[in-house]
């Protein structure tokens, strides 16, 4: 009965042993997998704006728009929303057309330049 405790204890010691070193190496591995420097989403540090014609090279991704939704409007956060979505479409240079009178909303046409 005694040998038969000791080996139940060896399997059992076995099983975690083998349980800790899956997780401290799942651990290590979302460790790294964790600092990827690529957004999942694009952001639209990289886009333009500007109320100038596209340069006839550039293929046009189609409108684009930007909110922003609090109690004091702000147009320069509505045009980073509508930089953001431009982003989204492959765009690097957005056409700005229009901005509500209250500055909470603009839109342009989104384009891909090289």
């Amino acid at each position: 009965m005694g040998e038969l405790l000791f080996f139940s204890f060896l399997k059992v010691e076995f099983v975690l042993k083998a349980f800790l070193r899956l997780s401290l190496g799942l651990c290590i591995s979302s460790m790294f997998l964790s600092c990827s420097s690529t957004p999942v989403i694009p952001e639209g540090k990289n886009v333009t704006v500007s109320r100038d014609e596209a340069k006839k090279s550039c293929q046009e991704l189609g409108r684009v728009t930007g909110r922003t939704i609090t109690a004091k409007p702000n147009l320069e956060a509505a045009v980073e929303d509508m930089k953001k979505e431009a982003a989204l479409k492959g765009a690097n240079y957005i056409r700005m057309e229009t901005a509500s009178g209250l500055q909470s909303a603009v839109a342009g046409t989104a384009y891909f330049c090289q």
